[in-house]
């Protein structure tokens, strides 16, 4: 059986079972542990065997609870590029921010761009 669990860290360690979305090495961090052989991961969509993954070295940083940061100042030059790593590493979609569009009181739609496959 597994001990990876959901909010662990893992690295690939066999990639030839994704249909190129997963590379050996990289970091990835578990969204879903289903149990015994099989996680989701927050960076890439699919269900992948555990056995292609293992636990990564644990740092010296921890994360701050949920509710602890009230605020986060992100300058309007590098918004495009923060809301692409969230549409790619948070939503699991493979592509970029093109255009924000101020549509909505409390929200904004992003149009996207498809990336082509790495």
């Amino acid at each position: 059986m597994s001990n990876i669990e959901t909010g662990d860290k893992v690295i690939c360690i066999k990639a030839t079972t994704s249909n190129g979305r997963l590379t050996e090495g990289a970091e990835y961090t578990v969204r879903e542990a289903r149990r015994p052989r099989y996680v989701k991961l927050v960076e890439v969509t699919g269900i992948y065997y555990t056995d292609c993954f293992k636990l990564a070295p644990k740092g010296k940083t921890k994360k701050a609870p949920f509710g602890q940061v009230k605020a986060v100042t992100v300058n309007k030059s590098d918004m495009h590029e923060v809301l692409t790593q969230y549409v790619r590493f948070a939503l699991g979609i493979n592509a970029s921010v093109e255009r924000i569009v101020e549509k909505f009181p409390d929200a904004v739609e992003l149009v996207l761009s498809s990336e082509a496959a790495a």
